[in-house]
């Protein structure tokens, strides 16, 4: 830890995740582990309609996509970390 005056700093989190996904096995594990996440939460979001009662044959369509769409924008946000350490954006 790092002190200056009467303010201290912790580790350097950046450098830390950048040093991370700099290991390719750790950054494609990563990756495979947020696509499996994206499955669960698509599934995990449709069910919250369907627990609610809000799901219907109707609306069935509509939020099954909705709850694929979420948990696309929620998966490739995370997996946009390891792949812009890969491809040498963040360094």
């Amino acid at each position: 830890m790092v002190a200056l005056g009467d303010v201290s700093y912790g580790p350097d989190v950046y450098k830390m995740v950048v040093a991370g996904f700099s290991c390719k096995t750790v950054a494609v594990f990563y990756i495979i582990s947020m696509l499996l996440l994206c499955l669960h939460l698509s599934h995990g979001v449709s069910s919250v309609f369907q627990t609610l009662g809000l799901r219907n044959e109707r609306w069935r369509g509509r939020l099954d996509v909705l709850a694929l769409a979420y948990a696309w924008i929620v998966a490739l946000g995370f997996i946009s970390i390891p792949l812009a350490v890969l491809t040498g954006v963040l360094k």
